[in-house]
């Protein structure tokens, strides 16, 4: 093995994992935890960011391991349009519903993309949608309206 980090793109996202799972972690701590079957309001955050920090630490391992194609330049417009769409969500949801908020967050979120093709986003548009609702409002039963009105 050659000196130096050979899969630096995958060490960068594992440390980011990283970094997330341990701030769920440490803000979570101060809420109870519950069990499985009655979740206290620190088990979601503590349980997800337990697995973000094992994933991170997999591909931080996989990044020092395996050695992968060079980084590509950062590019500051496709960021700011995918954190725009997400912003476009939480100004949304509340007046057009959840269908029309998440079909507007995927369909800003595939513009960056010049390889993505119409009938894909749709379909993802549709899938997401659906998981959307079905988790969300009707699973979770969070107050979101599913459609404007």
């Amino acid at each position: 093995m050659e000196g130096g980090i050979r899969g630096k793109q995958d060490v960068l996202a594992g440390l980011l994992f990283l970094f997330f799972g341990l701030a769920a972690v440490v803000l979570g701590r101060d809420y109870p935890l519950g069990t499985s079957m009655r979740m206290g309001p620190g088990y979601f955050p503590t349980i997800l960011g337990a697995l973000l920090i094992v994933l991170g630490a997999g591909v931080v391992l996989r990044g020092l391991l395996v050695r992968d194609e060079p980084m590509g330049r950062f590019e500051l417009g496709p960021t700011l349009l995918i954190l725009s769409a997400v912003a476009l969500f939480a100004l949304t949801v509340e007046r057009l519903g959840i269908v029309l908020s998440v079909t507007l967050v995927v369909l800003v979120s595939a513009l960056p993309s010049g390889h993505f093709r119409w009938h894909e986003v749709i379909v993802l548009a549709l899938v997401m949608v659906g998981l959307a609702v079905g988790l969300f409002t009707y699973g979770l039963g969070l107050p979101f309206k599913v459609f404007p009105g």
